[in-house]
């Protein structure tokens, strides 16, 4: 629907200099041909404004109004899927340590889109492997995650799971193979602890929730807390609740990963809010957390994922390269390019923070 907002938000600005033309124009007529004074001028304008002002307004809530019925359209569209009964002839997902993943000739395109947002792509996960996806805004790396993740299915093409094709499998049990971290990381109602195990009551593990928590680098915010790890989070439902920094929250998204201790990580640009170096540094330390799982990495900064194994580069909806970051940057392609354009920041940014520690 984001066409639908731009055009709705675009008509909306143009009545709204329109009118102000008009009134505009029709008063200094006024002034001009009919003599009207100053001060009749100045009322006059004030009234037409309030008057044109409360009538966008009004027609503002229309868009609003059609805006929130759609969203709601399509949540209840999704209640009522009914996947027990696509579900009915699936199959269990193999017991292994590691597992698998490749796509095959995969494509996307999302509904009435002219253009496919991912075209043809082949790639093989390996069992235990560090994948870094970079790319441009729009390249297609998040639609590749979401397919991964089984949140999108293939347009054309199919991806398997140790050589299965992953729609033979029931959904919540592929589901409970990943540990995502998203970029818009959501906060309930709950305590620290319910938020990142996401489960309450007997279900709950508290010391394991406060080891990750620990490990992710909340030790210290929980440390200064009364309550510690029981302490409720936003003031929804308790008077005492806290918020948290944007920091903070990243830090509870990496803390419900490894809470969940899924087969793959999986990390769609959490940290985009961060500088270049401080992205570095978490990812390195993230990825010294989760010891020899499978992880993809999700970056459009690509000095803060040389670490991994493989990096592939995307760019309009296509795999356009593949390799180590050696490999990419002797080929002197368009990683090497976006890398070496991004390089001058990175050294920026680390000038500037061994200055402040001389300064310090």
């Amino acid at each position: 629907h984001r066409d639908l907002w731009y055009k709705h938000a675009f008509v909306v600005q143009i009545a709204y200099v329109i009118i102000k033309g008009l009134i505009y124009a029709t008063l200094f007529v006024a002034v001009f041909k009919k003599n009207l004074s100053i001060s009749d001028f100045t009322m006059f304008l004030s009234l037409a404004m309030a008057f044109s002002s409360a009538l966008l307004n009004f027609l503002q809530r229309f868009g609003d109004y059609k805006k929130a019925s759609l969203e709601v359209d399509d949540f209840r569209s999704f209640l009522s899927l009914d996947l027990d009964m696509d579900e009915s002839m699936c199959i269990l997902i193999p017991e292994a340590d590691n597992y698998e993943i490749e796509f095959k000739n995969v494509s996307y395109k999302y509904y009435k889109a002219d253009n496919y947002s991912l075209k043809n792509l082949n790639l093989k996960i390996s069992a235990g492997e560090k994948l870094a996806v970079v790319g441009l805004n729009g390249a297609g790396k998040t639609t590749m995650i979401k397919l991964l993740l089984r949140l999108y299915e293939p347009t054309e093409g199919s991806i398997t799971l140790n050589g299965i094709d992953i729609r033979k499998f029931k959904r919540e049990d592929y589901y409970k193979l990943f540990a995502p971290v998203f970029q818009n990381i959501e906060i309930f109602a709950f305590n620290i602890a319910e938020n990142i195990a996401m489960l309450s009551g007997d279900d709950l593990d508290k010391e394991k929730a406060l080891n990750c928590a620990i490990e992710a680098g909340l030790e210290e915010k929980i440390a200064s807390l009364v309550k510690g790890i029981d302490t409720p989070l936003t003031n929804i439902m308790e008077d005492d609740g806290i918020d948290m920094s944007g920091g903070e929250r990243q830090k509870l998204a990496l803390a419900r990963a490894l809470y969940k201790g899924g087969k793959f990580v999986v990390l769609d640009e959490p940290t985009s809010a961060l500088d270049a170096i401080a992205e570095q540094k978490l990812y390195e330390r993230f990825d010294e957390m989760i010891g020899k799982k499978s992880a993809v990495y999700i970056s459009h900064r690509l000095a803060s994922t040389r670490f991994c194994d493989r990096i592939a580069m995307f760019e309009n909806g296509s795999l356009v390269e593949l390799g180590t970051h050696e490999q990419l940057m002797e080929q002197n392609g368009k990683y090497a390019e976006m890398f070496n354009v991004q390089a001058q920041y990175y050294r920026e940014d680390e000038t500037a923070e061994s200055e402040v520690k001389k300064v310090g």
